[in-house]
């Protein structure tokens, strides 16, 4: 990592943050969640589920649920499970993918494959691109057009100067610059054209078949979209890159030119801001709403710690980490009921950094 660059390392196994983990899933409530917000407490009031009305009313369902979990479908979200469960939270979201990070065992769902605008959650795929074809020191000077995009959160690139890749990685993943993924498009040694292939070519080698990318920035565009299924995809690959991965733990940097000034950027997801030990990426445009994927280490009741991956899109304003964070938060209580309905594509190699001594095994 360059000198240039702030870097902030979330250390999950200092005694402070395992706390916030180790000691149940009530720890995890407990310990991360401001006052005042709506995720699910522990109460013995709270339903159960353990079969649909539909299969229950059945005999041949009734047949089948002897032999296997029950897929149900409570709240708008589907899942299976061999024992009673907690209702899933009642979330305001198009669409949501929940798994756990080191299987890739999917275990809830809603409309987890339906095509809809990403927003700048992309950016994690740019970021992959990236770490793959763009130099460390680029030749590439920064054009007007990358600096100011036709709409700009961005990072305060200068106009014809020249940026790292590290640079341009910092101003994309934390503040989510709009100018610095464009800038890092236009890097590429064959240009912002075949940038844009070698994503949509990374996506499809990746097993993200619901994506199509337009923009390297995540704005909108005619037939771009991705689903909440391949956000979970596009996590996994960016913890498993050694390149990318350093950014998500990075909580602010140093943007700067070669041989200029820089400046101090902040990283802009509220959710990892808000739980720390967790990585990710947000992102918001009009037609998108609010977007977010993250990836969050819990404690399981059984006492195993598990990443939880959730993604959602199509949140309303303001509520899109409260939404997030009250699923994970009952995939951690019920886990251990939990069954799979679905299998995310085999990640590119396992995770590094941070997370990486919380996978079993790891």
């Amino acid at each position: 990592m360059p000198a240039h660059i702030t870097r902030r390392t979330t250390k999950l196994l200092a005694a402070g943050s395992l706390l916030a983990v180790a000691s149940g899933v009530g720890a995890v409530v407990a310990a991360q969640t401001p006052a005042g917000s709506a995720l699910p407490t522990s109460s013995s009031s709270s339903p159960t589920y353990a079969a649909s009305p539909a299969s229950a009313a059945s005999p041949a369902s009734a047949a089948m649920r002897a032999s296997s979990p029950v897929v149900q479908v409570v709240h708008r979200t589907t899942f299976r499970s061999e024992a009673p469960v907690s209702a899933p939270p009642k979330v305001r979201m198009r669409a949501w993918a929940v798994a756990d990070l080191d299987t890739g065992v999917v275990l809830a769902v809603h409309d987890h494959r339906r095509q809809l605008p990403q927003a700048s959650t992309i950016k994690l795929l740019t970021a992959v691109t990236a770490a793959a074809r763009v130099p460390a020191v680029p030749r590439h000077r920064v054009t007007r057009a990358e600096a100011h995009p036709r709409f700009c959160t961005c990072a305060g690139l200068r106009v014809g100067r020249r940026y790292t890749r590290a640079a341009l990685m910092t101003g994309m993943l934390l503040p989510s610059g709009n100018d610095a993924a464009e800038a890092l498009a236009g890097s590429d040694p064959r240009g912002r054209a075949a940038f844009i292939a070698a994503m949509n070519t990374a996506a499809r080698r990746l097993g993200a078949t619901d994506t199509r990318v337009v923009t390297p920035s995540g704005l909108a565009a005619p037939r771009a979209h991705s689903s909440a299924r391949d956000l979970l995809v596009f996590l996994r690959a960016a913890q498993a890159n050694v390149t990318v991965e350093p950014f998500l733990e990075m909580a602010s940097g140093r943007i700067g030119p070669l041989h200029g000034r820089g400046h101090v950027v902040y990283r802009a997801t509220d959710y990892v801001n808000t739980y720390p030990s967790a990585q990710g990426k947000s992102g918001y445009t009009t037609p998108a709403r609010n977007t977010l994927v993250v990836a969050t280490p819990v404690r399981t009741p059984a006492g195993a710690v598990h990443r939880i991956g959730v993604a959602t899109l199509g949140a309303p304003g303001g509520y899109s980490t409260k939404g997030t964070r009250a699923l994970t938060v009952w995939a951690a209580r019920n886990y251990d009921q939990l069954r799979s309905v679905g299998q995310l594509p085999p990640a590119p190699g396992p995770v590094v950094g941070a997370q990486a001594n919380l996978v079993p095994g790891g």
